[in-house]
């Protein structure tokens, strides 16, 4: 199985950021990325669908480590500010980075 490109989801990202509150988690984007992107972030799961994390499958943590760390490449519109409490999509308790935006991006209050 050849690795999957993220590049088209990526892509997204300036959009997704511009749409998102002054300050939100990578969990909220994720979830927001998701739902705009579904064929995307679907793709992206079914390439991965057979990646393990340990011994279980595990394409959804795996995708989502990967979208997640990619916000970090946009300190033109975001910054990292913390680290919180916060929902992943299964709604399970864990941690996330807190993200605020910078002057060069669109304001969403």
């Amino acid at each position: 199985m050849s690795e999957h490109d993220f590049g088209s989801l990526f892509a997204k990202y300036p959009g997704i950021i511009s749409r998102m509150r002054n300050t939100f988690t990578s969990h909220q984007f994720i979830l927001k990325l998701a739902r705009q992107e579904q064929k995307l972030y679907i793709e992206a799961l079914y390439d991965n669908r057979d990646k393990r994390r340990g011994r279980k499958r595990a394409p959804f943590l795996i995708v989502h480590a990967r979208l997640a760390q990619e916000l970090g490449k946009f300190p033109q519109l975001i910054r990292r500010v913390g680290v919180e409490k916060s929902e992943d999509i299964f709604k399970q308790s864990n941690t996330s980075v807190k993200w605020e935006k910078t002057s060069g991006s669109s304001s969403k209050r």
